[in-house]
């Protein structure tokens, strides 16, 4: 097993693709780490190239915490969701929601360490990083308060992530060395405040673009050597810091602040170059497609570039959703049904999957649909880019998008509807509709219904479908089984047990003691 001890290395790949190649990690102490975490104290912390090897270790530790195990998509898109397992019983447990049996991928997804990783290194570089003003004159002070500020934001993005998955977590404000340290777990409404003012207090220290001449916070052509070219869709830019203000936002049921910062994003959209996305484009296989690379249009995403050799299995739906003609893999770990298809897209005219009335299917979201078993096929980026269909062997490159246009406009048009502000929920969720060849909403359709059956269909893979039950069922309050699963914080993971046994402070979930 690799743990952070073996992330020490820096250099051109981590500052060209914003991450370290990914590792498995389990580990008793705090992940084996070295009191350095990411370099030798000794000889960091002295020029600009410890400052680009630093940040873009956190966030290579971030993707990783990601995309381990495909914990992106354990989390969010498989409990109670679409998906059904082909053969795996631990995938199954997910979907099912038993999350507390002895399968290594559960006893794996529990363990929070991972994020504690990423959160210890940036308080790490906020901590050190000044240091190096004095040592190279390359490196300014407004350089460092732009990345201190991506470091809190992460900080900020990690702690909604832990609270949305674990519900009352510890709170770490300093970097610590050796073991974890033994803090008690404040209460998931803490840890959200907590995550939310981390964010507030350097939003407005964040460019729109890194590497533009004309950005009105860092105006620079180049940033830590790179244009804007390197950095789009790669660091956490102003919009990507009002995305996740939304969400927290959202997740604790605060609609007005919910709409507050999506609207924000929608408005200043154009200074971040971040677009709409046409289906052709969303669904599509080379290097031209969404999922292909790094762009503005990702809003916060995670690539693995291919021309960096980052090609991997982990990390990408794909691995869990391709097989065969489209990979080598004989078949998929999991599925969704063909009933639960045509009971999700029931509408004529929808691109991403309808069956007219002759019969025909228009699909860009599944291949191979009259065989035994769709194949989940809207994300499928295999290998380079250039050949879509070489699946000979399923390396796969797609970048792992957290939000996009649609979806934080969709949040919007939620934020809306929790409101009671119906036409401006309606005016959304149409646009979207007419992007992928729908007509309006019948205006006798309950305008949340329609907001969280567009996100359905519209985020469908993307490692959204659970948190939106969550927060659908909060706003519809008529579920008495979901809201008493709520009510006993049964939405929320159990704690791994050596996480437990180190550190006597905390408590087990108690919906799952």
């Amino acid at each position: 097993m690799r743990c952070l001890k073996n992330w020490k290395r820096s250099g051109i790949a981590i500052v060209l693709t914003g991450s370290l190649m990914l590792s498995t990690v389990s580990c008793d102490k705090f992940l084996d780490v070295e009191s350095n975490h990411i370099v030798n104290e000794s000889n960091k912390w002295k020029d600009i190239n410890d400052i680009r090897s630093s940040l873009l270790g956190v966030y290579g530790l971030l993707r990783t915490a990601l995309a381990e195990k495909n914990a992106h998509w354990m989390y969010g898109e498989l409990r109670s969701g679409d998906f059904q397992s082909v053969s795996r019983r631990d995938l199954q447990n997910i979907i099912d929601g038993e999350l507390n049996t002895s399968y290594d991928l559960l006893t794996n997804m529990s363990d929070w360490r991972r994020f504690y990783a990423v959160i210890n290194a940036a308080n790490l570089f906020i901590e050190r990083s000044a240091e190096v003003i004095e040592h190279d004159s390359q490196y300014t002070t407004i350089n460092n308060q732009a990345d201190i500020a991506q470091m809190k934001v992460i900080k900020g993005f990690v702690y909604y992530l832990l609270a949305r998955t674990w519900g009352d977590v510890p709170i770490w404000d300093k970097a610590y060395e050796g073991t974890f340290p033994k803090i008690k777990a404040s209460s998931v409404n803490e840890v959200l405040t907590y995550a939310e003012k981390q964010i507030l207090s350097v939003k407005d220290a964040l460019p729109y673009q890194y590497g533009v001449s004309t950005d009105p916070v860092l105006p620079m052509d180049r940033y830590l050597g790179f244009s804007s070219s390197k950095w789009n869709g790669v660091l956490f830019n102003r919009l990507a810091a009002y995305a996740v203000l939304a969400h927290i936002n959202a997740f604790e049921g605060n609609y007005l602040e919910t709409v507050f910062y999506a609207d924000f994003v929608m408005a200043n959209a154009a200074k971040a170059n971040l677009t709409q996305n046409d289906l052709n484009t969303l669904t599509g296989t080379t290097n031209t497609g969404f999922y292909f690379g790094n762009r503005a249009a990702h809003l916060l995403a995670f690539p693995f570039p291919n021309g960096s050799n980052e090609g991997t299995q982990e990390g990408h739906i794909e691995s869990l959703t391709l097989a065969a003609p489209l990979v080598s893999k004989p078949t998929p770990d999991m599925f969704i049904p063909v009933e639960k298809i045509v009971s999700i897209f029931n509408e004529p005219g929808d691109n991403r999957f309808n069956i007219d009335n002759t019969g025909k299917v228009t699909t860009r979201y599944f291949s191979e649909f009259g065989g035994v078993r769709p194949i989940f096929s809207k994300i499928r980026m295999i290998r380079t880019g250039t050949s879509g269909t070489d699946g000979s062997i399923p390396l796969y490159t797609s970048t792992m998008v957290f939000t996009r246009y649609e979806e934080i406009n969709l949040l919007r048009a939620e934020g809306y509807a929790a409101l009671g502000q119906i036409d401006q929920a309606r005016a959304i969720v149409n646009q979207n509709r007419k992007n992928r060849g729908l007509t309006d909403l019948n205006p006798a359709e309950n305008i949340v219904d329609a907001v969280f059956n567009e996100r359905h269909k519209e985020l469908m893979g993307e490692g959204w479908r659970w948190f939106d039950l969550i927060r659908y069922q909060k706003i519809k309050n008529n579920n008495p089984e979901f809201l008493s699963l709520i009510n006993s914080k049964g939405i929320f993971w159990p704690v791994n047990k050596q996480v437990l046994s180190a550190n006597d402070q905390l408590e087990q979930n108690p919906f799952w003691k």
